[in-house]
């Protein structure tokens, strides 16, 4: 299949007027085949190959003809904008698989699992490498695609299809290792299952991941996600509160024996979800580095104290704040509430939480990102103290227009009665909505 895709180039969506592939007669619909006699197989093929200055593109045109000409780029983009990827869909069967325990009713693109290394480069997204083809190993190595992000879960081979649900899978440290001597930085993941993965096994695992420093770059430690729909999955438990202290003391004790690397980023980090469940203070900033692994909920409760304090700096305030009702996850309803008692007075009015309660995916979610659109008004009835109803933007798609159930935005507001923002879900986020401030 892959041979076949690359026989038959990228297609072309569209073409900047004016540019020097429009002046070449290229036009939407056509197709690239192959870029200075080598094959186009993928937008990352067609990118990296036009990236020189020089080079000679073979296309084929809606109507069947191939022409070829050579480009002499001095500072000025080609001009396509090619297909997106064919995602890559996963094979595994991962016993914590968190799209596996998802409820009926969903948006479809919800249910696809991908397992594919160019979204690990453009958009961060995790992949196990348990059946990464030479192709791939060599295009990865190739075109310096970096940094990538990897699901490890164990080191240990056996374990880890298991875990996978993949008895074929490759053996990731040796996977690790080839990337580690081609310079390929990496930010890696373990879903720690209680019982299975955690305790000494975690700790034989992240020293293992230890020996391919400074290419693994950072590890995020990240507790098992459960919902209330894992009818006929493996049988798992949360993470328990000793469980989770005994996590963060081991996690402790090995970043003094590995250290910081020459950067300053910290190897093995815990999610936000272990200090919550343990009771134990929030690191400092420092701990976090970069902060290369945000999006798995590794350092996102330190980030939004950051930002409230820089906020808080401000001596002035605009007048007209009218004050509403700001929705979140229980998880992070300490949190808020805490920002908005002094967001409140600094505004010189009102604004409250309200924690919804995730029925959707079962009460043991509480993280803000997966509530549904039912799970918000459900939560809101009879608590909307006049003024607008605040919403984060971490609970739409990235369209910005359905929550996960499908629910629209407009639909909760003519069903509560009143008026629906959305907001980034950060400090200033939250103040550029309620003051109308227009950001960059």
């Amino acid at each position: 299949m892959a041979e076949r895709r690359a026989a038959e180039g990228v297609a072309i969506d569209a073409v900047s007027s004016g540019s020097p592939a429009h002046r070449a007669g290229i036009r939407a619909g056509d197709r690239v085949l192959a870029v200075s006699g080598r094959s186009v197989s993928d937008l990352l093929d067609l990118h990296f190959l036009t990236s020189r200055g020089r080079f000679t593109l073979e296309w084929r045109s809606s109507t069947g003809a191939v022409s070829r000409k050579e480009f002499r780029l001095r500072g000025e983009a080609l001009g396509v904008y090619p297909e997106p990827i064919r995602v890559r869909r996963c094979g595994n069967r991962c016993i914590f698989c968190f799209v596996h325990q998802l409820p009926r009713g969903l948006r479809r693109s919800l249910y696809v699992k991908d397992e594919d290394v160019r979204l690990s480069f453009l958009h961060g997204q995790y992949v196990t490498f348990s059946d990464l083809t030479e192709e791939e190993s060599a295009k990865i190595l190739r075109y310096r695609l970096s940094p990538l992000y990897a699901s490890i879960h164990t080191t240990d081979p056996d374990l880890r299809r298991r875990m996978l649900g993949n008895p074929r899978a490759s053996d990731v440290m040796e996977v690790l290792k080839s990337l580690s001597r081609g310079g390929i930085a990496l930010h890696c993941q373990i879903v720690v299952c209680p019982g299975i993965n955690d305790g000494a096994e975690l700790e034989r695992s992240l020293r293992d991941l230890s020996m391919f420093r400074p290419s693994v770059r950072t590890v995020a430690v990240v507790p098992v996600g459960l919902t209330a729909h894992r009818h006929g999955l493996p049988q798992l438990r949360p993470v328990s509160r000793d469980e989770a202290r005994a996590t963060l003391a081991m996690l402790r004790r090995l970043r003094k024996e590995v250290g910081r690397s020459r950067d300053g980023e910290p190897f093995a980090v815990a999610a936000d979800e272990y200090y919550l469940l343990a009771g134990e203070r929030i690191p400092g900033r420092r701990a976090y580095g970069s902060f290369a692994q945000i999006e798995n909920g590794v350092g996102l409760v330190r980030q939004f104290r950051d930002g409230a304090a820089s906020l808080f700096r401000r001596r002035t305030w605009p007048a007209g704040a009218l004050g509403g009702t700001v929705v979140t996850g229980k998880s992070a309803s300490r949190l808020v509430a805490e920002f908005l008692g002094e967001f409140s007075r600094r505004a010189g009015a009102r604004f409250h939480a309200v924690p919804a309660t995730n029925r959707l995916m079962g009460e043991s979610v509480t993280v803000t990102g997966l509530l549904g659109g039912g799970d918000i008004l459900s939560s809101v009835e009879g608590k909307v103290r006049g003024g607008t109803l605040f919403v984060p933007s971490v609970t739409l798609r990235d369209a910005g227009d359905l929550f996960l159930d499908g629910v629209s935005p407009e639909e909760v507001s003519l069903r509560a009665g009143t008026p629906v923002r959305i907001f980034r879900p950060t400090p200033r986020g939250f103040f550029d909505v309620v003051y109308n401030e227009i950001r960059p």
